[in-house]
């Protein structure tokens, strides 16, 4: 059964109310004292970790007046992935996280084949789009606000001020990862004009695993901002020497900034209420993320 983010009625897979047709004109309203920054977060595979650190860096950046939403637009097999997304940025709805849910954990594009339900790729783009434009239009006092979610327009900064900054939008799996008809997650990338955060596990073949999603990434013509290799419980050698090796045989990026390290956080590393204790944890590796990105607060 499939339902969207505001209504289940059991009959299909339907198009969120938020979904909106956005000109691009409305996407062109960056000047250099207004930024919205977004990043498409991709796994070298399934399951390492890219909703516990996009919660935890967009928690960091809330704390430190950088306005931000996390978003993961694909969703499927339970929804705790979208629960942590709306406690590490206060409690969005449902709506300003996910776009299509299904309660069978398989992909939208198997759901696609499965039951002949077309998944509308574009009304997600739409969608991730009518929160951008929602954000820009407020804040340069364009008129036609489009109503997003809840109905409050912006980005989530701590204390709730809501201002132009960093979007995060999380994958499906690897870069290459199927999402509807002849469109991947890398045709998301491409839709939004998204730079990579690639994430991957620190362990024995994630060099292998990088280079060939920063290659297929370049092949795209999308651009990687950073890869950040993620602890594990049982570290193997390989960990010790991964990220320079990564370092190393990375081709030249342009707005490359560089490979961040995570430490293993515990099993209890994705339980929400436990965020800000663990973004207390990685602090410094995520001051270093936000200072190399170059991201700002009010008055950065």
């Amino acid at each position: 059964m499939f339902f969207d983010t505001d209504y289940a009625d059991g009959g299909g897979l339907h198009v969120p109310v938020c979904a909106l047709m956005v000109s691009s004109d409305d996407l062109n309203l960056m000047t250099d004292d207004l930024r919205l920054e977004t990043f498409l977060l991709v796994g070298t595979d399934t399951g390492v970790g890219k909703t516990v650190f996009s919660g935890f860096f967009a928690r960091y950046l809330m704390d430190n007046g950088v306005g931000v939403q996390a978003l993961k637009p694909f969703c499927a097999g339970g929804k705790a992935d979208i629960e942590f997304l709306r406690v590490a940025q206060s409690g969005l709805e449902q709506t300003e996280v996910n776009y299509w849910y299904s309660e069978e954990p398989i992909s939208p594009a198997a759901a696609e084949l499965r039951l002949g339900q077309a998944v509308d790729f574009e009304g997600a783009i739409n969608w991730i789009n009518s929160l951008r434009s929602a954000v820009l239009s407020h804040q340069e006092g364009v008129s036609g606000q489009v109503a997003v979610g809840s109905g409050q327009a912006g980005l989530q900064s701590a204390g709730g001020v809501r201002q132009a900054g960093v979007l995060l939008v999380e994958g499906v799996g690897g870069l290459l990862a199927p999402l509807a008809k002849r469109r991947t997650v890398a045709s998301l990338g491409q839709a939004l004009g998204a730079q990579l955060i690639v994430v991957a596990p620190n362990r024995v073949g994630v060099i292998n695993q990088v280079l060939l999603t920063v290659e297929a990434a370049a092949k795209r013509g999308l651009g990687v901002a950073c890869v950040v290799l993620m602890g594990q419980r049982e570290a193997d050698l390989s960990s010790l020497d991964n990220a320079a090796l990564i370092r190393d045989f990375l081709p030249e990026l342009a707005g490359f900034k560089g490979v961040f390290e995570f430490p293993w956080l515990g099993v209890g590393a994705d339980n929400p209420g436990q965020i800000g204790v663990n973004v207390k944890k990685v602090e410094k590796v995520l001051a270093k993320l936000l200072e190399d990105c170059k991201l700002r607060g009010p008055s950065g």
